[in-house]
């Protein structure tokens, strides 16, 4: 900045949300105060936006503003008051002076590079990352919309726009089919921008909204889980009205992949090695018994198979289908698969997936409006394999393995591995030789899948991945596979931490036409995205090549998968301080200043070891930080190689940091902790 900013100058701020707000008050600056007081709400989420300066700039640069638009809406209806002394802090980069009053939200003449139009969840219930997701987070979550816009603003600083609309149900969805092109047409602001498109952050369902098969799933009361109907409709009238879709797909394609009906559709191509797989209409399952509707599926399912083995010119004496799955469309989180065996066992499983299925140990019913159910041969296998395929090409594989069937015939007990011959060990009882003939077979058919794709959609994806499963033949050293399973942009990347960073990548080149921009001849810093910094290793702990501790350390192997947090109420606490209770999991192969990190269930707080060497458990503010910090709600000095649950001292409070015996940290879910002292003193909001 050329000339220090005075005390009464009228500037622009760069805004995001994600970082100035608090999780359950987040604040878009809205063109009109009807786009924040009615649904769906719609504003600028990350942007440039209006302000003055509250004080001269000091001497390190840093900015104290009050913000001179008026509308700041949040996802819930609720406003800032416009007279309200509100003042916040921005570094001096994000700060630039503006050519006076503002007469409007956007500046006059100003064309940001990239202009996004995202899509996300906005009623009450908040959508938790599952920690197994990795520190980027679920594809609905707004730590995986944060961690895709941190990327993007390495790339173009501060050269673009997030415009966010909030859905609550299939109302905000129809009303946007009906009237995308009156709303988002060539009017709108951010089509200004070089380069717009619209990014997705929904999972549709053909669930009925609210309903207890969808409220009780999960831990987040089925937030972000909306009617697909009205969910495409919505999307193709968004790419009617002229902007693209960028994430996860084109309407097209992402219907396709998501309501599974691809599987039946190539069953019968024999290269593709699809699984024998039959579409179950409803109506017949509704106009006769589950018994009956059993009976044709699987004499369908055997005719299938049966045409398999001739297409491959393999021994069609026996085709006989024993065992199998029963799934819906449109489904997420492997739920909804009913695993089955015989005649008896399909007709279960269709009873559970049509009609009513035991769920918190109450009967309820199936309220989804699929046309079918999809049924598939179960086949043997010893791994799963995940192809994760950027730009087109295979960039990493992970393996995995459901290790159990659970009583109510879904899968479960679910692990991973990221090395080839860790997983042979495991699970191929040591044959190296037959993993590695699965991995060049499953390139193979991936080659062949991706031409599928380009056929439905002209162009390559930035990323996709495909599923499969993989048994050792009967020969040694050989394998066989079947595909299981593709996954739209957005999947699951388990936390393998040098994989966000090329997707985020391959996502970008594709928003803003093909090609990333220069940065001055110096490319962003290759730090992957959601990798945390480490400090050297405590003396005796083995590393690997990366600096980290090695899978056989103390501080890897030895962690547990989940802690349990109690913070209860005290003379002084505060709301923010309790809301750390609650069960924390594991990250994989995340650690920062070289200690283990657990997410909150809940996915807004975290428990990390911070640069002073203290455990502490923080929120988005030292996520920011990519936890290189020392502040939190609680803290306790940590010792050695010991975990924070086994630590001997006191639990302390901030701000002032009082010890209290009532604070606990356990792996034992039913540890408790004695009743408050009430020495603690709390903090409000910040730390």
């Amino acid at each position: 900045m050329a000339a220090a900013l005075k005390r009464g100058d009228d500037v622009l701020v760069f805004y995001r949300m994600c970082k100035k707000c608090g999780q359950d008050r987040k604040y878009l600056a809205v063109l009109d105060p009807r786009q924040g007081a009615f649904r769906p709400r719609v504003g600028i989420s990350d942007g440039w936006v209006p302000a003055r300066m509250a004080d001269d700039q000091d001497a390190n640069g840093r900015v104290r503003v009050k913000y001179t638009w008026p509308h700041f809406y949040t996802q819930r209806g609720h406003l800032t008051d416009a007279e309200s002394s509100w003042v916040e802090t921005f570094d001096a980069e994000d700060v630039k002076k503006a050519e006076g009053p503002p007469t409007s939200l956007i500046a006059t003449g100003s064309q940001p590079k990239l202009a996004i139009l995202t899509f996300r969840w906005g009623a009450v219930n908040e959508v938790q990352a599952p920690a197994q997701w990795g520190s980027t987070g679920s594809s609905n979550s707004d730590i995986f919309i944060k961690s895709y816009v941190d990327r993007l603003e390495r790339w173009v600083h501060h050269d673009y726009e997030v415009w966010t609309v909030y859905i609550e149900d299939k109302s905000d969805m129809n009303k946007i089919a009906d009237s995308a092109h009156l709303i988002f047409g060539p009017q709108h602001p951010l089509r200004r921008a070089k380069n717009v498109c619209a990014m997705y952050h929904l999972y549709p369902t053909g669930f009925e909204e609210h309903c207890v098969p969808t409220s009780e799933t999960g831990g987040d009361g089925g937030a972000s889980l909306v009617d697909q109907k009205a969910f495409f409709r919505m999307m193709q009238a968004v790419e009617r009205a002229g902007i693209p879709s960028r994430f996860p797909h084109d309407s097209g394609l992402y219907e396709l992949l998501t309501s599974k009906r691809w599987t039946y559709y190539m069953s019968l191509v024999p290269h593709l090695k699809v699984p024998p797989t039959i579409a179950l209409p409803r109506m017949l399952i509704e106009q006769g018994t589950c018994q009956q509707a059993a009976a044709w599926a699987h004499k369908a399912l055997e005719g299938v198979k049966l045409q398999q083995h001739k297409l491959r010119g393999e021994d069609v004496s026996n085709c006989r289908v024993e065992k199998g799955v029963a799934k819906l469309g449109f489904s997420w989180e492997a739920l909804d698969v009913k695993f089955w065996e015989g005649n008896k066992g399909l007709e279960t499983s269709i009873y559970q997936l049509t009609q009513a299925i035991e769920i918190s140990d109450d009967l309820t019913g199936q309220p989804h409006d699929l046309e079918n159910l999809i049924v598939q041969e179960y086949v043997k296998h010893d791994i799963e394999m995940r192809l994760y395929v950027v730009d087109g090409e295979v960039d990493s594989i992970i393996y995995t393995k459901f290790c159990k069937i659970k009583p109510n015939n879904e899968f479960g007990d679910f692990h991973e591995s990221f090395e080839l011959e860790e997983a042979a060990k495991k699970w191929c009882g040591g044959d190296v030789a037959a993993v590695e003939d699965g991995v060049r077979q499953c390139r193979e058919v991936t080659a062949h899948w991706m031409e599928w794709i380009k056929a439905q959609t002209c162009v390559t994806p930035p990323g996709i991945r495909f599923d499969y499963f993989m048994g050792r033949a009967d020969k040694p050293g050989k394998a066989n596979i079947w595909t299981l399973e593709i996954c739209e942009l957005g999947f699951s990347m388990l936390g393998k931490e040098d994989m966000p960073v090329r997707v985020f990548d391959a996502m970008l080149r594709a928003c803003l036409g093909g090609e990333l921009p220069t940065t001055g001849g110096k490319e962003p810093s290759p730090k992957p995205v959601g990798k945390q910094p480490q400090a050297a290793p405590e003396a005796g702990v083995p590393t690997d090549s990366s600096g980290y501790p090695s899978a056989g350390s103390s501080a890897s192997s030895s962690s547990p998968a989940e802690l349990y947090v109690s913070v209860p109420r005290s003379p002084g606490g505060t709301d923010d301080q309790v809301k750390c209770t609650g069960k924390y999991e594991l990250v994989a192969g995340t650690l920062p200043n070289g200690k283990p990190l657990w997410i909150h269930t809940k996915g807004h707080r975290f428990l990390y070891f911070g640069n002073d060497g203290h455990w502490y458990i923080g929120d988005e503010e030292e996520q920011d930080q990519n936890f290189d910090c020392d502040s939190g709600y609680i803290r306790q000095k940590g010792s050695g190689q010991s975990g924070p649950h086994q630590l001997r001292g006191l639990w302390q409070r901030g701000p002032d940091w009082n010890e209290e015996d009532c604070i606990l940290v356990s792996d034992d879910p039913q540890a408790k902790a004695p009743k408050p002292n009430g020495k603690g003193k709390g903090k409000k909001d910040t730390k």
